[in-house]
């Protein structure tokens, strides 16, 4: 008679998948964030990188904003993946807490040639406070 036992698995290391994982993840749809905060980045007419990147071939599906912390100044903010623009110019002023605005130019999607930095364009006016988090939804061929 067979024991009645299986073998469980264990949890896996911290940062670390299985083969069977990876080759399920490889399609999920995946998440990239950055923060802009006023405090820390300033809030100056330009643009304000992160050091967080999208891979090449990425395609960008959605894009999110929270903001945490009111913002006050600037009118017209475009977050960009290199200098492809992910949104037409949003108004961090008047947005609401959490928003997902439509793509830039009112795309479905937007595919990206390069591994393209993230970043904010700020336009119009500086900035004078603010804290904003910006989600960007993508998929990526393995």
């Amino acid at each position: 008679m067979k024991s009645p036992l299986r073998t469980v698995a264990g949890p896996l290391a911290e940062g670390r998948t299985n083969k069977r994982e990876a080759a399920v993840l490889q399609f999920a749809e995946q998440c990239q964030s950055v923060t802009w905060d006023f405090s820390k980045d300033g809030g100056a007419i330009g643009d304000i990188s992160f050091g967080a990147s999208l891979p090449a071939g990425a395609v960008v599906t959605a894009l999110c904003v929270d903001k945490e912390t009111a913002v006050t100044g600037a009118t017209a903010v475009t977050l960009k993946a290199g200098s492809t623009a992910l949104s037409d110019a949003l108004n961090l002023v008047t947005i609401g807490t959490t928003s997902c605005p439509v793509l830039a130019s009112s795309a479905t999607a937007i595919k990206l040639a390069a591994s393209s930095e993230l970043k904010i364009s700020i336009a119009t006016a500086a900035a004078t406070a603010g804290k904003v988090t910006f989600y960007v939804r993508f998929l990526k061929k393995p």
